[in-house]
């Protein structure tokens, strides 16, 4: 938001008159000649609505003060807000078949997410780990396999995060939540993943 003060002296009324007004004795006018007022044959200063501010100075009248315009703006204020984000990993780029052990190449495919976004935050607040499995096997199998695979991938984050200060949540959902059908090769892919989602803080200069 911004104010403005305009601050200024007296108004120049008596400038603007179409009057004729009588001059100080001791003040000597110009001619017309050189751009200044005329002078009347009995030696009064004639006033007329056009002069400028030089003008009418020279028949008598105080220069006007200049206009003095004051332009104050307010601090910008700082505006936390919440930004979240969710990464998919395949089951294939972290562990070995029927395998809850993360790999060298999974763990260095988790560090570059977590280095990404709490790059971009100042703050991570919350971090969950959702398991998932395809429908191959008994379900309850399936549904520890997520488990485990869930709890691996947390306690790597939680171990190894630049900034750890944030709270953890790690759930397996087993065959329960199939985002392709299972009945392919290729949907079967799909379904087995780790979920991360990840939720922080940044902060944002606004104006007021």
């Amino acid at each position: 938001m911004i104010k403005k003060i305009i601050m200024t002296s007296s108004a120049l009324a008596l400038a603007m008159s179409l009057s004729v007004q009588a001059a100080d004795d001791d003040k000597t006018y110009l001619t017309s000649s050189s751009g200044m007022p005329a002078v009347s044959s009995n030696g009064e200063c004639v006033v007329s609505s056009g002069m400028t501010a030089e003008q009418l100075e020279a028949c008598g009248y105080k220069k006007p003060e200049a206009v003095i315009e004051v332009v104050a703006t307010e601090t910008a204020a700082t505006v936390t807000m919440k930004v979240e984000e969710k990464v998919t990993l395949s089951a294939e780029m972290l562990f070995d078949f029927d395998s809850a052990k993360l790999t060298d190449d999974a763990k260095a495919i988790i560090d570059e997410r977590i280095d990404r976004f709490q790059g971009k935050v100042k703050a991570t607040t919350a971090v969950s780990v959702v398991g998932h499995t395809d429908s191959s096997g008994p379900e309850s199998y399936n549904q520890i396999l997520s488990e485990k695979r869930a709890q691996s991938v947390a306690d790597y984050i939680k171990t190894n995060a630049k900034r750890s200060d944030f709270s953890m949540e790690v759930i397996g959902k087993g065959e329960s939540s199939p985002i392709a059908s299972n009945d392919t090769r290729e949907g079967r892919k799909q379904n087995r993943r780790v979920e991360v989602n990840m939720e922080g803080i940044v902060e944002k200069m606004v104006e007021k």
